[in-house]
């Protein structure tokens, strides 16, 4: 049996699980999660100790003509990790996200709030849950929102992009929620899919996301303040701003379970901001 298996390789949080501990990253070459039997029989070949899922159909937009894809790759794929994982008995730590709740109202979600996603991508990543309940696994469901990181595309990157050419970015100030660093995300993966093995009763579902919460007009000024970035940024509402896919207005997310069970806070972004772009090689 080997140690610590990963889905994913190149997105952001599969990068950091790899700086941050020695594990085997399968990307889309060893293990396409289009092709769901494909993950089961990676782990059936490997045999690790646990398995962490960091790979996902992410593309929220595309995701509205293409669910059936999206949802082979988010729900496919994780119940049949979850049917090999519960075969060989080890403990599965799944990424998913805040939009399997509808973004409604102004309360923090908590994991057993009812689940009404406003988007085929939602729907793809609660279909995910809903096999690896399922399968009897022992599990850790990891909801978490905003992810940035030095890699991959995100919105850091894209506002630092943007900033090179533009004087003034419009940006959104009615959606609220916890801009998370991936590296935060590893690091709790990795301490999640450790005692899962000792405390297997700690199966369940949970919340991890940056603090404080924060609209994404806040989040734009606090990067360029932290950059030392001129480029002024125009508060406009959601409406303002249409996309093929629904945007959750409320994106916050309690993570005290997180914390009670695991003993893991959530991470203040503005730590892990001046840590991306020192990354980066962006002034702070």
């Amino acid at each position: 049996m080997s140690g610590l298996l990963v889905f994913g390789r190149t997105g952001q949080v599969a990068h950091e699980l790899q700086q941050l501990a020695p594990v085997l990253a399968l990307g889309r070459d060893a293990a396409d999660l289009a092709q769901p039997g494909a993950c089961a029989a990676a782990i059936q070949a490997n045999r690790p100790r646990a398995v962490i899922n960091a790979a996902a159909y992410t593309a929220v937009d595309r995701a509205e003509e293409e669910e059936t894809m999206a949802t082979a790759i988010n729900g496919a794929a994780p119940t049949e990790m979850a049917l090999a994982c519960a075969a060989l008995n080890i403990p599965l730590v799944h990424i998913s996200t805040d939009y399997v709740f509808p973004g409604t109202g102004h309360h923090p979600w908590a994991p057993g709030d009812i689940s009404r996603p406003a988007n085929a991508y939602g729907r793809s990543k609660w279909a995910g849950e809903r096999g690896i309940r399922a399968s009897g696994c022992t599990h850790a469901i990891l909801r978490t929102s905003w992810v940035f990181s030095a890699h991959g595309n995100n919105f850091v990157k894209t506002m630092l992009r943007l900033s090179e050419t533009l004087d003034q970015i419009n940006v959104v100030d009615d959606q609220i929620g916890g801009p998370t660093p991936a590296r935060a995300i590893a690091a709790a993966c990795l301490a999640i899919a450790g005692q899962l093995q000792e405390a297997p009763e700690k199966t369940g579902t949970y919340h991890f996301s940056g603090a404080p919460d924060a609209s994404w007009c806040a989040f734009a000024r606090a990067i360029f303040s932290l950059a030392g970035r001129p480029t002024r940024v125009q508060a406009i509402s959601t409406s303002a701003y249409p996309t093929p896919a629904a945007r959750p207005l409320n994106s916050r997310l309690d993570c005290s379970t997180t914390t009670s069970v695991f003993g893991l806070a959530r991470p203040d972004w503005h730590a892990g901001l001046k840590e991306c772009l020192t990354e980066l090689k962006v002034s702070t």
